[in-house]
């Protein structure tokens, strides 16, 4: 018994089109999420040299407010000094 493509892609699309949907896994974020964030956070202290996880220049950390980090660093192009602030997970400690 040979089965057409048609069939086949209709039989599949019924199948998934029948899944349950799971709202949990759109969630923006959990409570885990944050948890481990601000246990990150707790390991970070003024002073400390962190980058971020896409790459980029070494920081100094100049304050922790809950998940956000207020690093300084040195600008490579002009030898100026930058600030930003950024969230805990985007960092990495060195």
């Amino acid at each position: 018994m040979r089965l057409s493509k048609k069939f086949l892609i209709g039989a599949g699309m019924a199948i998934i089109l029948n899944l349950p949907f799971s709202h949990s896994a759109m969630a923006a974020s959990t409570d885990s999420d944050s948890s481990a964030d601000e246990t990150i956070a707790s390991q970070l202290h003024q002073g400390d040299l962190v980058r971020l996880r896409s790459g980029g220049p070494l920081m100094t950390v100049n304050g922790v407010k809950g998940d956000q980090v207020d690093c300084v660093w040195t600008n490579s192009n002009n030898g100026q000094p930058d600030d930003a602030t950024f969230p805990v997970n985007l960092l990495e400690k060195y």
